[in-house]
């Protein structure tokens, strides 16, 4: 009998021990989970491409990234349900976006005698003074559909005391994107088709950013639009990171130069002939299809675009980059383009009627690269070549990208340009950038140096500073400035030293 009281007092108190130091140990687990801070889940990466369409980005308006003291809208996620309860008029005029861009520019330099009917900014013998403001509106989608426009006003008021015998020149040789003349127009006016983020569709007077021969519209040093054209622009995000595009024109306009033309801007073809776009042989259209990829973290990119310039020739183009980051403050980077420039399609070209010779180039070029923190440096370089007999022995002939420089080639700089001037050789650059003030500021010297077997440009060199500053006591007001020495050979018909200069403030609402 004791033995069994004995036995069953052991039992009953290994039971009790065994449960105590279960709870214990749940409340032990309980205050460490208690006491350790939750992981930290870091933002989702977005792929660049997969978020180019979407209910908020506003293709067409160009101030959209822009640092803003107010104006664009919050839209919203309109569905049909939505549209009965907030009612037709008030979804189209409430959900939509708007923007008013507004600013002063001069413009100042010095060159020689021999650039009075040069191309700008070589063409330093007018110096230009200019304000204005442009005026971007979109309305909420209906069914996915939206109607917008932007009107540009420049100069309204004393162009002829600012500007004096330069307001006479309103041609695309005198300054096209900071006009020193009265002129008022409409540089978009579209409609817009948006279908989740997969399709997104303009038509009318439309901008075409994301292309890379094409003059673009989102710049922030200048006061009037950049090209805008005359067609249709389709973007397919298709997934896994590629964005397709397709896109038609018949006809451009260019900054200031008010009214939609087939003739194109000028190019190393019109400049040499002393050509503008006023004299240019017209084209009836532009062709273009595109494919951009983007790896998941926007760390490659890949760009393949083919371009149709009817009278102007054939354009292929690749490039790619890559972005290697160390850690939080350093990354490198590395790039490479190819691309080609044929007459293809068409027995003739403007070029080949007026000198002879057909279009027939290469181009390629390298950049590589590093960013720490505040401070950004590339080196990079371009060649161009051809055939003897082709056109330039191998210039590029680029119809919409040339009156600002504005091609993708890595080694361009403020002035000197292989696709505008059309020189064949090599072209290097090295870039830096500096940021202060967080990142408000920026400081963005560059030296440019040209190896041509063209005499006129053999042995170019350029120094560049650009300033961008951001106020931050006033969002959506900036300065921008520029000064640009350009070092060239006696034999240059723009002569041996010329330097040009720009200083702009502008505020964006």
């Amino acid at each position: 009998m004791k033995k069994l009281l004995y036995t069953l007092l052991v039992a009953t108190s290994a039971h009790f021990a065994y449960a105590d130091n279960a709870e214990s140990a749940i409340l032990s687990v309980s205050k460490t989970a208690e006491s350790t801070p939750p992981a930290v889940v870091a933002d989702p990466v977005l792929n660049s491409n997969a978020e180019f369409i979407n209910r908020t980005a506003y293709i067409q308006n160009p101030y959209t990234g822009i640092p803003s003291g107010g104006g664009t809208l919050q839209a919203v996620q309109t569905g049909e349900s939505q549209n009965a309860i907030h009612g037709f008029w008030k979804t189209l005029l409430n959900e939509g976006t708007y923007n008013v861009y507004a600013g002063m520019t001069g413009n100042l330099g010095n060159s020689s005698e021999k650039t009075t009917t040069t191309q700008w900014p070589n063409n330093n013998d007018i110096t230009p003074y200019s304000y204005g403001a442009n005026i971007f509106g979109q309305t909420g989608q209906i069914g996915g559909f939206s109607i917008g426009g932007l009107v540009t006003a420049m100069n309204p008021l004393f162009a002829n005391q600012m500007n004096g015998d330069a307001t006479q020149h309103s041609d695309p040789n005198f300054s096209i994107y900071t006009p020193s003349y009265s002129q008022i127009g409409i540089s978009e006016a579209f409609l817009e088709y948006q279908y989740s983020n997969i399709l997104n569709a303009d038509i009318g007077y439309i901008a075409i950013d994301n292309s890379p021969w094409l003059g673009g519209t989102y710049f922030n040093n200048q006061l009037t639009m950049g090209n805008t054209y005359q067609g249709a622009l389709v973007n397919l995000y298709a997934g896994s990171g590629w964005l397709l595009t397709g896109l038609a024109f018949n006809a451009a306009q260019y900054g200031a130069q008010m009214g939609f033309t087939g003739a194109p801007t000028i190019t190393s073809f019109n400049t040499a002939n002393g050509g503008t776009v006023a004299n240019s042989i017209q084209s009836n259209g532009t062709a273009s299809l595109g494919a951009n990829y983007s790896t998941w973290d926007n760390n490659y990119n890949l760009r393949l675009w083919g371009y149709q310039f009817d009278n102007y020739g054939s354009l292929f183009y690749a490039d790619n980059s890559l972005n290697i980051p160390i850690n939080k403050s350093l990354s490198l980077n590395v790039a490479g383009q190819f691309g080609t420039d044929q007459q293809l399609f068409q027995n003739s070209s403007a070029v080949s009627q007026l000198t002879g010779q057909a279009i027939q180039s290469y181009f390629a070029g390298l950049k590589g690269g590093l960013t720490y923190d505040w401070f950004v440096l590339n080196l990079s370089a371009n060649t161009t070549w051809g055939p003897s007999s082709a056109y330039g022995g191998g210039s590029i002939v680029t119809p919409y990208t040339s009156a600002l420089n504005l091609d993708p080639l890595y080694s361009e700089g403020w002035s000197t340009n292989m696709a505008t001037s059309g020189f064949t050789g090599w072209q290097y650059k090295a870039g830096t950038q500096f940021n202060f003030f967080s990142n408000n500021l920026s400081l963005q010297p560059a030296y440019i140096y040209v190896n041509s077997g063209n005499q006129q440009w053999n042995g170019t060199q350029e120094m560049d500073m650009l300033l961008n500053y951001s106020i931050p006591q006033v969002k959506g007001l900036f300065v921008f400035a520029v000064y640009a020495n350009q070092w060239l050979p006696e034999q240059n018909p723009n002569g041996s030293n010329a330097w040009t200069s720009e200083l702009g403030v502008f505020y964006t609402y």
